[in-house]
């Protein structure tokens, strides 16, 4: 786990960096800068544009197991990129097909078809595009082990750029469509950095190798991509049927509100996602040498020190939750229960681990789409049933329901397959002290000045929490990484 964890703080530096960027454009400025329904917008063309593209890469994004086999930099890894870019590129002119021919059901709300959304429906396309590029190349340099350089440019270095269109209309220096074209530019330059990354690494091999594909490889790279296409966009879908629905059922303005109350919870999940982006190569690499007790060490330290992180990012923010709504413009106190139960899904989802990566890159990542089909059912069930009922914390309540089922399906089905059981004491130990934390934090005297309170109720807060993590040892991880802090304090444990 060295260079694991390594990579993973580094990706964590930077994604929390990102999240202070955010924090400051999204929830600070954006609310007070942009009418609810202009949020909402932002809100549809981020999250459809991602979904568009994971659509439009055909699936390619699951032969990265097959990377192995093409790993070669003297043979310029078989042409592995050029097939990449060409399949995409296939995808892209499928989707702008698909995208003409769907403009109006997509666009359409409460029986109007002239609304915001579109007025910039055709953002998507090169939205769209940029981001299949960037996720084409970030899978790229994953496989060649740089796993921060796409982490920085998308965790970081995008919300810097989007700042700046924020701040000007913040400040009155544009109009809504001006700021409109800069944000789209800020979202189109991350992805020509990561190319330019590739091309100064000297890896931007764009030469096809035709005689490396022999029956055997083209029969499994094509059966993987077609799994991949349902599995790598269910995800999506999943994620994006609550904003759908809400933008059919109450307009852009509800959809805004549960964008900006949603984007708290993705706190969350980010020392997760940096995890993920990381672990899959190393995954990978150990499925080809069938290194069980490897796999089965990165889940079990995965589990418990994703749960933690998870538990002390919940607590801060929903300690701290009548604070949030005081920085917020009034419409938003709606979206407060949004943030509960997002946050809820998403310690479900960090506590679950790398348990997707494990299954998703062994010989039963086929069983991995009968339970995509079954979520996808019951998000959009879920979401008819609880929105009309709850509002915009109805989608919230449905999105923390499938997380907790598809984790569920996903560790019983590794338990029984591969009886790799990663729980222990520990995640019991870990969750009470979270509990314990949290009511104490919570019941702490309210300060009248709420940005003093929230420092200090904070500061409590990772005080305790880290105390008891520490003190019990309940991650190798966590204890190794303030171990060697604490050495340069000359704290002894």
């Amino acid at each position: 786990m060295g260079i694991i964890r390594q990579q993973t703080i580094k990706s964590s530096i930077y994604s929390y960096l990102g999240v202070l960027i955010g924090f400051l454009s999204v929830n600070i400025l954006q609310p007070h800068a942009l009418t609810t329904a202009q949020v909402g917008l932002l809100g549809i063309l981020g999250p459809y544009s991602l979904m568009f593209a994971q659509f439009a890469i055909l699936g390619f994004n699951g032969t990265a197991r097959y990377f192995p086999y093409f790993r070669s930099e003297e043979k310029k890894h078989h042409g592995y990129l050029f097939l990449g870019i060409a399949i995409s590129l296939i995808g892209m002119l499928i989707y702008i097909a698909l995208a003409w021919i769907f403009k109006n059901d997509l666009v359409s709300q409460k029986g109007q078809k002239i609304t915001l959304f579109a007025d910039y429906y055709w953002f998507l396309v090169p939205l769209t595009f940029f981001t299949l590029f960037f996720n084409l190349f970030n899978l790229y340099a994953r496989m060649l082990y740089n796993t921060t350089s796409g982490t920085i440019l998308n965790e970081f270095a995008k919300r810097l750029f989007i700042l700046i269109p924020i701040v000007l209309i913040y400040l009155n220096l544009i109009q809504f469509s001006s700021f409109m074209w800069i944000w789209l530019l800020a979202n189109i330059i991350p992805t020509l950095l990561l190319i330019n990354r590739v091309r100064r690494d000297n890896q931007l091999f764009i030469q096809p190798d035709i005689a490396f594909l022999d029956k055997d490889i083209r029969t499994k790279m094509i059966s993987i991509s077609l799994f991949a296409i349902l599995t790598g966009s269910a995800p999506l879908i999943i994620q994006n049927v609550d904003t759908y629905i809400i933008y059919k059922k109450f307009g852009l303005s509800e959809t805004g509100i549960y964008t900006i109350a949603f984007y708290f919870g993705t706190i969350i999940s980010i020392p997760t996602r940096s995890l993920y982006n990381i672990a899959f190569t190393f995954v990978t690499e150990a499925w080809k040498t069938n290194d069980i007790a490897k796999i089965r060490e990165l889940y079990e330290k995965s589990c418990i020190t994703q749960l933690l992180s998870a538990l002390f990012l919940f607590i801060v923010i929903w300690a701290n939750v009548g604070n949030i709504f005081h920085i917020l413009p009034p419409a938003y106190i709606a979206g407060k229960y949004v943030i509960l139960f997002v946050g809820l899904g998403f310690i479900i989802d960090s506590a679950a681990g790398i348990n997707n990566i494990v299954l998703g890159t062994s010989k039963y990542y086929r069983y991995d789409m009968l339970f995509y089909i079954f979520l996808i059912g019951l998000t959009i069930a879920s979401n008819l049933i609880l929105v009309p009922i709850y509002g915009i914390t109805g989608a919230a309540m449905a999105y923390a329901i499938t997380l907790f089922a598809f984790n569920l399906f996903r560790y019983l089905f590794i338990l029984i397959a591969f009886k790799m059981q990663p729980f222990n004491y520990k995640s019991l130990v870990g969750m009470a002290a979270g509990v314990i934390v949290y009511y104490a934090a919570a019941y702490l005297p309210q300060i009248n000045n709420f940005i003093v309170d929230t420092i200090m109720r904070s500061i409590f807060i990772t005080i305790t929490f880290g105390v008891a993590v520490y003190y019990f040892n309940l991650s190798v991880d966590i204890t190794q990484f303030m171990d060697k802090y604490l050495v340069k304090l000359k704290i002894k444990r």
